[in-house]
């Protein structure tokens, strides 16, 4: 096993660097994922803890305020007490019974509220001493010594506490509602009521709350140890560095997360430890969920690293032991050089095949292969040619057989080009390649941007003699793309625009040159619509003189001479065919047997203008043809003969649907329905087609007025004559004179 291993690692320099590379490609990701994930988890997990620790504090802090609400509410109530009142304003006045009623008051306001212990009120005026369970002292016996020390303090406030062994102690200055006051409440809560009131709270086990006085003293139910640390750490300052944030601390050798809050006004600290060993132990859960993912998709790159390392040393392998000429028993240390070997032997070969390099260069130039633009001019002139300007143009030559036979010749592609190079190349720099069966493309290099017109001249130049060449000696015609000269970075841009043209080389003469700048034109495309008008009408009557006219004019006027872009013209010949046949379909005939025998999409396959009015002559042709097979049909429907009588015989009178299905027999909708479905138009077309012929006849035979004649024809409103007769014949009434 260790002597596979050994063979399958360490005897193969190239497999071991092809291995750590994909592996290193696999490791990378991981472990910047790793990171970011473990970032996030610590972050989520840290905000968890504040948010946490923040409601807690919130919590505590609300029932402390609670608490002095409910102080200052007890102070309030002893206020309005007129017993309370008249013992402090006038001591002297005050009798023991009046201290005994006033103490009983005083005793059922304490055992209706539980938080209280005790309560002590000090009269200012006489230094007495009343408390809710002893009875009345004088100050100098009174004796809780701590409380009268904290009373007879100078600049003291109107309320404060102090926290002593046992109790939290309040002070209240009364009466509240004079503006001097005359005694003080003093308010003795035991600390565990204290610490209940505050933890009214379910606090984890996770939690340790601890309130801190003024003057550092701590409250808490955890050990007096622990509060000693607390203090310690409040008054030194060593861990506060701003309130209401987390911060890292160790406290007997424990770390925790501490989170210190102070309250406005009051002096209260709060101080919420979370032991780090909780959060340690839920960041360990979720980093080993993570680094278990992590350790099989590692396991699977691993696999696909091995994988794809074998793939791509086997041609090393098999190409190294090609040139060894043994099965593989060389060493790493020889792979470089053998390849190199190789190599050398390949670029002697490259240089016998620079035509043929040459060639595939340019084709991949062309056509977008070359992925690194900029070097285009250096690979040129490495493939060996002498191109010294900065810019050049793409011609593309595109041949007709003129003799369907001469297409079969296997060797013509390469004679034609060599014909076209070679009269190139006598009048400018160029290099060229066969692209496809009937397409040669050419790289020109030129001196300037654009193409003026000393060098349109020399394309003109040699294109006529190339031409004459081609027809006379090869029976080929030729058509020659342009485009404008440019950086060579932008080469198969502009090839890619010559290519777009070619689509639509149906509306090209067969013998042209087309400049790719020319037919950038702005000029605003005017669609032939009174032709279009023309033809549906010449097909609509079966005209085919008038149609074969329509599309000579529309030819002359827009294919042969035109500088509107070829899609546009492209365009308008698909559009122009649609409409001939949407018409029919209006007029109900049903086209489906049409299909096959037109099919408009079948332009693209033209190869020049020629062939492109020919399709569209054929095309038209077999429309009318279809329409004429129609028309022939034997009217066999009794009613739709004798409608067509009547309709024949009374065409100078006023005529309607309903009229002449009375003279029928018949009702006007069946009429109208079984017309329309035998002679494959409507009864009024019909008619008004019968009526034009007529006053076709009548404007050849007599030179009446334009309104005699529609009369004549049963037109009673010169102006619906006019518009009627120029929406069948494309012309007006006078016009149609004019021109017989």
């Amino acid at each position: 096993m260790k002597g596979f291993t050994k063979r399958l690692f360490f005897n193969r320099s190239l497999f071991r660097k092809q291995l750590l590379s994909y592996l290193i490609t696999v490791l990378i990701p991981i472990s910047m994922i790793v990171s970011v994930y473990a970032y996030t988890i610590n972050e989520d997990l840290t905000s968890q803890i504040e948010q946490t620790s923040t409601a807690s504090i919130q919590r505590t802090a609300k029932n402390l305020d609670n608490l002095i609400d409910q102080i200052n509410y007890f102070a309030l109530q002893l206020s309005f007490l007129p017993d309370m009142n008249n013992m402090l304003k006038n001591p002297v006045a005050f009798t023991l019974y009046d201290y005994y009623k006033l103490k009983e008051q005083l005793r059922s306001q304490i055992n209706s509220n539980n938080l209280f212990y005790s309560v002590y009120i000090y009269s200012a005026l006489n230094e007495r001493f009343m408390t809710s369970n002893e009875g009345l002292f004088d100050a100098d016996t009174f004796y809780d010594s701590q409380v009268l020390t904290q009373i007879r303090k100078e600049d003291r406030p109107h309320f404060w506490y102090q926290v002593r062994e046992d109790y939290v102690t309040f002070y209240k200055d009364i009466p509240v509602t004079e503006s001097m006051p005359l005694g003080t409440l003093v308010i003795n809560m035991q600390k565990k009521m204290f610490l209940n009131t505050m933890y009214n709270l379910n606090i984890g086990d996770e939690e340790r709350i601890f309130v801190v006085d003024k003057s550092g003293s701590v409250i808490s139910s955890h050990p007096q140890v622990e509060n000693e640390m607390i203090r310690q750490m409040i008054t030194n300052g060593d861990a506060v560095s701003s309130s209401g944030t987390l911060q890292k601390i160790v406290l007997d050798g424990t770390k925790y997360f501490a989170h210190i809050a102070s309250m406005k006004g009051d002096g209260w600290t709060l101080v919420n430890l979370i032991p780090y060993a909780s959060y340690k132990a839920k960041l360990f859960e979720k980093l080993s969920k993570v680094l278990t993912i992590v350790l099989f998709v590692f396991l699977i790159g691993l696999a696909i690293a091995y994988a794809f390392a074998v793939k791509m040393y086997n041609p090393w392998k098999k190409m190294i032991e090609v040139l060894s000429g043994v099965g593989g028993g060389k060493s790493s240390s020889d792979e470089y050089m053998l390849v190199s070997g190789a190599i050398n032997s390949m670029m002697a070969t490259i240089k016998q095949n620079e035509p043929v390099m040459k060639d595939h260069l340019i084709s991949d130039i062309l056509r977008n292969k070359v992925s690194d633009k900029e070097t285009i001019s250096a690979r040129l002139q490495q493939a060996g040619l002498q191109f010294t300007e900065p810019y050049y143009a793409v011609i593309v030559a595109v041949f007709d057989d003129l003799q369907s036979e001469d297409a079969e010749d296997p060797q013509r592609n390469l004679l034609i080009y060599s014909m076209v190079l070679e009269t190139l190349k006598a009048y400018l720099p160029v290099e060229g390649t066969i692209l496809d069966r009937s397409k040669l493309g050419f790289i020109v290099n030129l001196p300037q941007k654009g193409m003026d017109a000393g060098i349109r001249q020399r394309i003109h130049q040699t294109y006529a003699e190339m031409n004459a060449v081609g027809q006379e000696e090869l029976n080929v015609s030729l058509q020659f793309i342009v485009s404008d000269a440019d950086a060579p970075e932008r080469l198969h841009l502009a090839y890619e625009q010559i290519r777009r043209m070619l689509n639509y080389k149906a509306v090209i003469n067969r013998n042209d040159i087309v400049f790719v700048q020319d037919h950038k034109s702005e000029l605003k495309f005017v669609y032939p619509l009174s032709l279009q008008k023309q033809l549906i009408h010449a097909v609509a009557t079966m005209n085919r003189e008038k149609a074969n006219q329509c599309i000579g004019e529309l030819f002359d006027q827009y294919i042969y001479k035109s500088k509107y872009p070829l899609e546009k013209l492209q365009g308008m010949i698909v559009v122009l065919m649609s409409s001939v046949l949407n018409e029919l379909l209006k007029e109900g005939y049903d086209i489906g047997s049409l299909n096959e025998d037109v099919d408009i999409f079948k332009l693209n396959e033209c190869q020049n203008n020629d062939e492109l009015y020919q399709f569209m002559i054929t095309h038209i042709h077999r429309i009318i043809a279809f329409l004429e097979t129609l028309q022939d049909k034997q009217v066999t429907n009794l009613y739709v003969a004798k409608t067509i009588a009547y309709m024949e015989e009374h065409y100078a009178n006023p005529l309607s649907i309903t009229e002449i299905a009375e003279r029928i027999g018949v009702s006007s909708g069946h009429l109208s329905r079984t017309f329309k479905a035998e002679i494959g138009k409507s009864m009024l077309e019909y008619l008004t087609e019968f009526r034009i012929k007529k006053s076709k006849e009548l404007l050849s035979a007599r030179s009446d007025s334009l309104q005699e004649i529609g009369l004549a024809v049963g037109y009673h409103d010169v102006q619906s004559f006019i518009r009627f007769f120029k929406k069948y014949e494309g012309m007006t009434p006078g016009e149609y004179r004019k021109s017989i």
